[in-house]
């Protein structure tokens, strides 16, 4: 059965699709997003080259852009501590690791901070090693 006329229909896309908000309807870009301060940026780059306690590997996608700083929420601890996540390609940024209260193998969230630090795509699943570091 088809629907009628006065059926609800979805609104057609633009073709072009640059004039799409890249952040959602609020235009804000991830620059623009990224706002940590001096401070959390120079501990993040400092924790890049600390030893540490290899914790796991885990899944991470873009956490909650808005929440500034350089975090790891994941299911690889249980309570917040300072830790190191590395990429596949060997870079490296100083977390604080937040504990998500899943599974460690349930995935993690990362910041955008931390995220473009690492030069990773905002939007894919980056595979990472996590370490605690005290």
């Amino acid at each position: 059965m088809a629907p009628d006329a006065d059926a609800p229909r979805p609104e057609t896309r633009p073709d072009d699709t640059a004039t799409i908000a890249p952040m959602g309807a609020s235009g804000l870009t991830a620059a623009a997003l990224d706002r940590p301060s001096s401070a959390e940026r120079a501990a993040a780059q400092a924790g890049a080259g600390q030893e540490g306690r290899l914790l796991g590997e885990t899944l991470a996608s873009l956490g909650a852009p808005g929440e500034t700083g350089f975090w790891l929420v994941t299911g690889l601890v249980s309570e917040p501590v300072q830790g190191r996540v590395e990429s596949e390609a060997g870079q490296s940024v100083g977390v604080e690791l937040r504990p998500s209260g899943r599974e460690p193998g349930a995935g993690s969230e990362i910041s955008l901070s931390a995220l473009r630090a690492l030069d990773l795509s905002l939007s894919s699943l980056a595979p990472l090693r996590v370490y605690s570091v005290r």
